[in-house]
């Protein structure tokens, strides 16, 4: 009596990881049923696959009997939020609220989007994603700023200094004035910064004028 109660008992196999049809083949092989018992999302197994079984693996179980499983969703999908016009901080607590994650930022000059804006990302919006991915996004960094090399202005007068200076960003500074006889008066003199220097957008130039 023993002998054939033990007989009747089979090994269950381990059935983690496997296609249902798998799971169904080598339940079969050791004279076990197949039962899916229910889904469920999970990041590590690929949607389609066991996730679960009971009993669990290497226990005794008399043939023809049930084995239940659990079948995995795949990781849980989650749409990618639109980060277009956000702050950086703004757009780093939508990510991690939704289970993403921010990856590469990089920075480019924009006259459109305002200056430490969400330009692009990637992604783009709606996309699903599993939890944990990155999503890249470029931001503004605002108007490029205008730069200027020094030219010489000695010797020219102060009308065609002005006329110049009026088609850039640059500004008149302070203007001082020294007599030097048989001279045109509104020569310029002296100038400052010196020829060559770089200018940044705004910057003042001084300048010493004959009168």
């Amino acid at each position: 009596m023993r002998f054939a109660i033990r007989g009747s008992e089979v090994t269950v196999p381990d059935l983690i990881g496997r296609t249902v049809r798998e799971g169904n083949r080598l339940a079969g092989l050791s004279e076990l049923q197949l039962k899916v018992e229910s889904h469920r999302f999970d990041d590590r197994i690929e949607s389609d696959r066991i996730v679960a079984q009971a009993p669990s693996p290497g226990s005794k179980l008399k043939s023809n009997r049930n084995v239940r499983v659990v079948v995995s969703l795949g990781a849980r999908k989650i749409p990618v939020p639109d980060l277009k016009g956000e702050s950086l901080r703004t757009t780093q607590i939508a990510l991690l609220s939704r289970g993403l994650t921010l990856g590469v930022t990089s920075t480019i000059s924009s006259t459109e989007v305002e200056k430490d804006r969400i330009i692009s990302q990637d992604p783009l919006p709606m996309t699903r994603l599993a939890r944990s991915p990155r999503v890249s996004v470029l931001i503004s960094a605002g108007r490029r700023n205008e730069s200027y090399l020094m030219p010489s202005i000695t010797g020219n007068t102060v009308e065609e200094f002005s006329a110049a200076i009026q088609k850039t960003s640059l500004k008149v500074g302070t203007v001082t004035y020294r007599s030097i006889p048989g001279l045109l008066k509104g020569t310029i003199l002296k100038q400052m910064p010196l020829p060559g220097f770089k200018l940044s957008e705004g910057s003042s130039i001084d300048i010493e004028v004959s009168r």
